[in-house]
């Protein structure tokens, strides 16, 4: 019955929280830390100093000073020839010198125009070069409105940037054939490399395949002078050098020489190969610049092809005779060389910094020094340069403990070079608040090599921190493996003089010692790493490191010793070695080895828990939990929750199957149920409107070991009775079983009032309740909370009042209280949608309110606003500045990840859902499993092997990139053009570029009515004080070209609608926030309007008539309703009816 009531009790939330809701909780993606995963393509503008990079996904980023970062998707377009495109490999990023925007060629020859806007790359553009053979190069003129297209048939077309059209005049090879001289007679084959002279704009500098160079005049269309080096086979490319007097012709034989632009006579050194006179491999990229007086040469590949041919290698090499080979361990992709400014016309170009685009990882150098130290980038940090194996996330790091940190891991980097980094484009909006900030977000990566990085990631660049190695820990061998600098060359006379370069590292020693937990406590500095063999290293950062004499403190746990059947069949623990036994070294300068604790069997850590404020740590396997005093290096209490009844120990997994008797039994139950029910023909009337049920079958067998340890929590809480609270451990393990142990902890354990000569009194730990739920799902985690429904993870005590614990499985939260473990409520997650929890932990959500809202009736079941809950808002928090009656609310919820990606943010105690949230595609198994939440409503999770995605639950604490770019008013006369558009594309047919389709993407709309704006522009929005602010909840779509409502609704299913607003803009990540409906309605429509599918013509029927939308019809414009929640994204959905904006031709 009372299943019943509480069925029927689902009232919906009152106006007053609704309101609440939306100012408390909101999804987005915010930020992408890390390096992008399979990058392409490189480009550099070195006017206003940004960089940018392609994928082979289609992803392409712009990165200026920290805090100026733009993501934009390359969609591939359809066409006659490509009906169904898929790679969208960004082969050719070009920028658009000193403009802003920038232009990229995919591996199908599809030509983009991309503008900053908000946070995003928005595509203005995009053309798809059919009739073209494969673009081989791009080259943007300096005046900013050309764009010299190269091709393999060896054709430079003239491409206008302003109407994103070709133009007529065209360089074709037959016509610089026609004027080479006589002694040329090869074909010149592709054009490899197309640039213009700074100082003369009209001379273009032509590069073919086949050792052809040709100075071309743009006025008079004739060749002004042609350069031929013979004997070196194809070419690659040419470098001009910055005053335009020289350029430097590089080779696919690995020679290169430097000719002089106003004479056709070859160089002395024609036929220099560096790394010669054996075959040596093509030469991929060569910049030249000076180091003072000395000429300086930086070039990729060129190695002998048979001894080094695999190397992947940057030279630098400078006329003072100094050599280096940079040896990387991944594939060179691109690089690119900064300058000093030059003041004056007879000044050498200075190369300034080295920046190498590799397959895995991002490295800079310092060219002004002889030693090219390296740089430490702000950003675009290689996260697996060893493979990660764990993650985890620390909110709430104290100042202190963060200033332990960075001081440790200062001299780590004090072999780097302190010049600034070049990468600075943009501007960046003060922030006021910075200097009070007292808590930090650190996140914690476990590597395949045992070693853990630590990462600042309370901002938008992901900062490193410190590196810590334990490898050097654990050995047979009895001498300390010495490091070699990579910095420093290898000892070896011959060339090539190769350097180890890089961090990435994929190769590990030994598998045993991949990290598989940490911990870290965020007030004492504590630290735990728990690696694959059931070793687990305790260690604390301290800026001030004493040197021991004493050795490593190592303590053994058995697990299984009193089970005499029992064979462990799996790998060996790994051993201390013998030195650091007898004295102990650091793990790093300022990280000290506390002890090392051996697990045995020595299976791999499956969860931990520390506790520094009693000196406990407790840590699970796949055969039971272990308890441990570090301070004393004491063990407390051992747990093995194997079945006495299956003590296999290779692995083998448990049956939860029914009994053959049990399962007759119910077979014959569901016979006679049939038979009764057979007979009655009356209607089926439901007694309630209960939500559907999913039946929860049986659970398989290859869930994995039912004595698996999944969760373990210290709490000081209510177990005995209501009067006092005691220290406890909790444990949850797969087969649904909770265990309690009481901890009994002395008063005077580690005080200073013992005497020199008496030993601190033990710990003790005895176990006091146990809990089996009957589903006998994986327990994923165990949190207590009080009567204020404050976790207790967030207090120092024990909180007011009584306490009460969630216990979540993989298929439902469900709700005790304490001490009588009571049932008081539940959440049956997989039985209502089909899901499983794979993540759960509490969050702190916050809002600025006004004093009437705290005050405002609560819905059943729900504890009113408190004081205790309400604080005066300050300056310092992430909300909106409040006004003076403003008072801060805070609200803590219940943050949970389902196995399909989905986030769900749910009340307590009354597990009403706040928020649902796809954030995570449920086929991307790694990034659910990465995932891991902040106290403050946010999460990480790995975008892909070296790329972490950051996301927001909370609608007042957003981390985004908020840097802009101003973008350079383009002079055309826009309204002219736009008159004109239809006209220019109806005298186009017969033209070549009649066969190349133009579209613009539906998300991009918007940003093509804010360019028309030429005024007050940054990154592509108006922001003119005149403007109004009263598009934020419209959606644009575009309707030039041919569309349908099939194609209009396919198009929202499969791409991401991008909100238009005036502030930061708003990534939806799923379809599951946006739904939406196409209008049947009637219009009067001219029949010149209307086009015919199969003809694609304008009809010429005069008149009017009144046309009725269908599918069949195609129409230029049409009316949709989305319905989104950009502020309601609780469920709550607020619908919007936009009319469509028909878009004139403009330049862009």
């Amino acid at each position: 019955m009372l299943k019943f009531i509480r069925s029927k009790g689902h009232q919906q939330p009152s106006a007053e929280r609704q309101k609440l809701q939306k100012e408390l909780y909101a999804f987005r993606k915010t930020v992408q830390h890390g390096f992008p995963h399979k990058p392409s393509s490189l480009a550099y503008d070195s006017v206003l100093k940004l960089m940018a990079i392609g994928t082979t996904v289609g992803v392409i980023k712009v990165f200026g000073q920290p805090g100026v970062e733009f993501y934009g998707q390359t969609t591939p377009i359809i066409t006659s020839t490509n009906p169904s495109p898929t790679d969208c490999t960004v082969q050719i990023l070009e920028f658009i010198p000193g403009n802003g925007r920038l232009l990229s060629l995919t591996s199908n020859n599809q030509l983009t125009l991309w503008e900053p806007a908000g946070t995003l790359l928005v595509a203005i553009k995009t053309l798809a070069l059919e009739k073209f053979k494969k673009v081989s190069t791009l080259c943007c003129s300096y005046i900013k409105d050309l764009l010299w297209i190269g091709t393999e048939g060896g054709n430079v077309y003239q491409f206008d940037l302003k109407t994103f059209q070709i133009k007529e005049s065209t360089i074709f090879h037959d016509a610089v054939y026609d004027q080479l001289p006589a002694s040329y007679k090869l074909n010149p084959g592709a054009i490899e490399s197309i640039k213009q002279l700074p100082e003369q704009p009209h001379l273009l500098l032509i590069a073919y395949n086949r050792g052809l160079a040709v100075l071309w005049d743009l006025e008079e269309s004739k060749v002004v002078r042609s350069y031929i080096s013979p004997g070196h086979g194809m070419s690659v490319g040419i470098y001009v050098d910055q005053i335009g007097n020289k350029f430097t012709w590089y080779h696919a034989d690995g020679s290169y020489a430097t000719w002089d632009i106003e004479s056709t006579n070859e160089p002395e050194n024609v036929k220099y190969v560096p790394y010669g006179p054996d075959p040596c491999k093509a030469i991929d990229r060569l910049v030249r610049g000076f180091r003072g007086d000395n000429e300086l040469i930086i070039f990729s590949g060129g190695m002998p092809r048979s001894a080094y041919g695999d190397h992947q290698c940057v030279s630098v090499h400078c006329k003072d005779g100094s050599k280096i080979a940079l040896d990387f361990t991944s594939k060179v992709i691109d690089f690119f060389v900064t300058f000093k400014d030059i003041e004056s016309a007879n000044e050498k170009p200075q190369a300034e910094v080295l920046i190498v685009l590799l397959e895995e990882e991002l490295v800079a150098y310092d060219l002004t020094q002889k030693s090219l130290p390296l740089i430490n980038a702000p950003y675009l940090h290689s996260l697996h340069a060893s493979a990660v194996t764990c993650n985890h996330l620390v909110s709430q790091v104290t100042a202190e403990v963060y200033d332990k940190i960075v001081q440790a891991g200062i001299h780590q980097y004090t072999k780097y070079s302190d010049i600034t980094w070049p990468i600075n484009g943009g501007e960046v909006p003060e922030r006021a608040n910075d200097s009070n900030v007292n808590e930090y977000d650190i996140l914690l990566t476990g590597h395949e090599d045992g070693s853990v990085k630590f990462w600042d990631c309370s901002d938008i660049c992901l900062t490193p921190l410190l590196h810590v190695k334990t490898a050097h820990l654990f050995g047979n061998s009895d001498d300390l493996d010495q490091p070699r600098d990579d910095d420093e060359p290898l000892e070896d006379d011959d060339e090539p003089p190769f350097r180890k370069a890089g961090q990435f590292d994929p190769y590990s020693d030994d598998p045993r010692l991949a990290v598989k937990k940490i911990s870290l406590c965020p007030r004492t500095g504590v630290l735990i790493i728990a690696g694959t063999a059931g070793n687990i290293v305790v260690a604390s950062i301290d800026d001030a490191s004493s040197e021991s004499t004493e050795g490593i403190k190592t303590t053994t746990m058995d697990l299984v010793s009193e089970h005499l059947g029992f064979v462990w069949k799996g790998h060996d623990p790994l051993k201390v070695k013998k030195q650091l036994l007898e004295q102990s070294q650091p793990l790093t300068e300022g990280v000290d080895v506390l002890g090392v604790l051996q697990i045995k069997p020595p299976a791999a850590i499956t969860c931990l828990a520390l506790q520094t404020k009693w000196g406990l740590l407790s840590a699970g396997t796949a055969h039971g939990l272990v308890l441990y005093d570090f301070k004393n290096n004491r063990p407390v209490l051992h747990k093995c929750t194997l079945n006495p009844n299956d003590l296999t120990g290779a692995g083998e997994q448990i049956s939860r199957r029914k009994s053959f008797k049990k399962s007759l039994r119910e077979s014959f139950r569901r016979l006679r149920k049939g038979r009764s029910t057979r007979n009655n023909n009356q209607p089926n009337i439901p007694a309630e409107t209960r939500p559907v049920e999913r039946q929860i079958e049986a659970r398989a067998v290859d869930d994995g070991m039912g004595s698996m340890i999944r969760c373990l929590t210290f709490a000081q809480t209510y177990i005995t009775n209501v009067n006092a609270a005691v220290p406890t451990l909790w444990s949850g393990t797969n087969s649904s079983c909770v265990s309690i142990f009481i901890l009994h902890i002395p008063q005077t354990s580690g005080a200073a009032t013992l005497t020199p000569g008496e030993a601190p009194r033990p710990i003790m730990g005895q176990l006091a309740k146990e809990i089996q739920i009957k589903h006998r799902a994986p327990v994923i985690a165990i949190s207590l909370f009080d009567a204020n429904n404050v976790p207790l993870d967030f207090q120092d005590g024990p909180g007011v009042g009584t306490h009460k614990v969630v216990i979540a499985s993989e298929e439902q939260f469900k709700l005790f209280s304490l001490p009588q473990l009571k049932p008081i409520n539940k959440y049956k997650l997989t039985a209502h949608e089909g899901a499983r929890v794979r993540r759960m932990q509490f969050g702190a959500f916050t809002c600025s309110v006004s004093p009437d809202q705290l005050v405002m009736s609560p819905q059943k079941g729900q504890r009113p606003a408190s004081p205790l809950a309400a604080q005066p808002a300050s300056d310092n928090t992430d909300a909106a500045a409040p006004t003076v009656e403003n008072v801060l609310y805070k609200e803590y919820g219940l943050l949970c990840l389902t196995n399909l990606g989905d986030v769900l943010v749910l009340s307590i105690p009354e597990f009403k859902r706040q928020l649902n949230a796809a954030v995570i595609r449920r086929e991307d198994i790694n990034g659910i499993s990465s995932l891991c939440f902040t106290n403050h409503g946010e999460a990480l999770y790995m975008l892909s092997s070296s790329e972490v995605q950051r996301v927001t639950l909370s609608a007042t604490k957003i981390v985004s990139p908020n840097g802009a770019i101003d973008l350079e008013e383009w002079d055309d006369d826009r309204e002219s053009e736009s008159v004109d558009a239809d006209n220019n594309l109806e005298t186009e047919e017969g033209n070549e570029n009649t066969t190349i389709e133009a579209t613009t993407p539906i998300s991009a709309a918007h940003s093509d009515i804010a360019v028309n704006k030429t005024e007050h522009l940054t990154n592509g929005v108006d922001s003119s004080p005149n403007s109004v602010n009263n598009n934020n909840n419209e959606t644009l779509t575009s309707s030039m070209g041919d569309i349908t409502i099939d194609s209009v609704r396919d198009h929202l299913n499969s791409t991401v609608t991008t909100l238009c607003s005036t502030t930061t803009e708003e990534i939806v990540g799923r379809l599951s926030v946006l739904s939406t409906s196409i209008n049947n309605t009637t219009t009067s429509l001219n029949p010149k309007e209307i086009l015919d599918i199969k003809t694609l013509k304008d009809t010429d029927v005069g008149g009017e008539t009144n046309e009725t939308h269908q599918n069949s019809v195609v129409v230029k414009s049409f009316i949709t309703t989305i319905s989104h929640g950009t502020g309601a994204t609780n469920g709550e959905t607020e619908k919007t009816t936009t009319t469509t904006y028909t878009r004139k031709e403009s330049a862009f």
